[in-house]
């Protein structure tokens, strides 16, 4: 089971694109969200159609939690004037989970090292302010079943829980049948409860979904 710190992290509020022009250069900021290196690897593999012909696809990560994993590449670029610039943006806004790529077309004028490292910096700096930043909770589905006799009351236990009728998925067929998303932070909270549920009977499933889903976190 994760630790209560382990379920939260700052993210972009958004995912965005946005453009700046440095001496006939064009660099376009793309802020994206990656939970594994292995998703950041298959989105940074779309951004030559997205944008061809451009001459570089520079990008920086962090991904995980706590102590996430960081990356970066200047792809062609002269050494350190392209990613690591994208990842400074990324810690100094401890952003996680997060993939920043700044792709650019060159313009005809060389920028020199440094301003390379203030172009791709800046316009690293212009995605993240424009996508904003919201703290997010892993969260995971949770399926329940119950018997008829059982489902007004355990549609009513879990409003207690804060789980409201909008957060409630429910379908009425054998047995009803409800879904929920539950925050990570909960999970350890509900879990002996529900099997004291089915320890009574009152429950006739229980399951836990693998996959991991971000949402904001409840207030």
């Amino acid at each position: 089971m994760a630790e209560i710190n382990d379920c939260t992290f700052i993210a972009p509020q958004k995912e965005v694109d946005v453009e700046l022009t440095v001496k006939r250069s064009r660099f376009i900021g793309s802020i994206r969200i990656a939970l594994s290196p292995e998703r950041a690897g298959e989105i940074l593999k779309t951004f030559p159609a997205i944008y061809p012909k451009a001459n570089h696809h520079c990008w920086g990560y962090r991904i995980g939690v706590n102590a996430p994993l960081e990356h970066c590449s200047d792809d062609g670029e002269p050494g350190g004037t392209a990613g690591r610039p994208i990842l400074g943006v990324l810690k100094r806004h401890a952003l996680d989970n997060t993939l920043l790529v700044v792709t650019r077309y060159f313009g005809g004028v060389k920028l020199g090292v440094r301003g390379l490292i203030e172009a791709y910096g800046e316009t690293a700096e212009l995605a993240v302010k424009e996508a904003g930043a919201v703290e997010m909770e892993f969260h995971n589905r949770l399926d329940l079943a119950c018997g008829y006799d059982y489902a007004k009351t355990l549609a009513v236990t879990l409003r207690k829980w804060g789980f409201g009728d909008e957060r409630q998925s429910v379908v009425y067929g054998v047995d009803v049948e409800t879904t929920l998303e539950v925050p990570c932070s909960m999970r350890g909270e509900i879990e002996p409860l529900l099997q004291e549920m089915a320890a009574r009977d009152f429950l006739t499933k229980i399951e836990w979904q693998a996959e991991q889903i971000i949402r904001p976190k409840q207030r």
